[in-house]
């Protein structure tokens, strides 16, 4: 195996709204690297026995963020790891700086109507259901906010993954420091 066969030593994190293919990509990354990899959301789920939204329904948005903060402060040990992370807890300059700190940082963008589709076919007839739609649709209104940060960005709209995985490892040799 050679250099660019494995991970940097750095962390790649990828961020972005829900649907963009965060965690799918950063699977393929980090199998195609042999990195190890992390997705903040399943993280919490297994920590705490409940998803990101149920402990933001059930203990409000603070309780959440200080457990991304604790969690982030983990993660961010860990080199040759590819991490997953919501586009909310970027918008948090402590979490932003220590993800930036510990490795090179990606959002990942897609089109609205391609991030639609994309949820459609993952949830299927659940996505119908005008109650969950809506819950859905104000979730991503808070995860786009992302898209404005001044951070590098991918567009994935129109690129398969294997396309999106080699871009992505391309972009991580390149800015990651060897």
């Amino acid at each position: 195996m050679t250099l660019f066969e494995t991970a940097p030593y750095q962390n790649l994190i990828l961020t972005g709204a829900m649907g963009v293919g965060k965690t799918s990509i950063g699977r393929a990354v980090a199998r195609r690297l042999h990195a190890e990899f992390f997705d903040l959301e399943n993280e919490i789920l297994a920590r705490e026995g409940q998803s990101a939204e149920e402990i933001r329904e059930t203990f409000g948005e603070t309780r959440l963020r200080t457990l991304e903060a604790e969690l982030l402060h983990d993660l961010t040990l860990h080199r040759y790891a590819v991490l997953a992370v919501t586009g909310p807890t970027m918008l948090d300059t402590t979490n932003r700086e220590r993800l930036a700190s510990s490795g090179v940082v990606l959002c990942l963008t897609c089109a609205l109507n391609e991030i639609l589709r994309r949820m459609h076919v993952a949830r299927g007839a659940w996505f119908h259901d005008p109650a969950h739609r809506g819950a859905l649709l104000s979730r991503l209104r808070r995860e786009l906010a992302v898209n404005a940060l001044d951070l590098p960005q991918l567009d994935t709209t129109s690129l398969s993954l294997e396309q999106t995985t080699a871009a992505v490892i391309e972009f991580w040799l390149e800015h990651a420091q060897l």
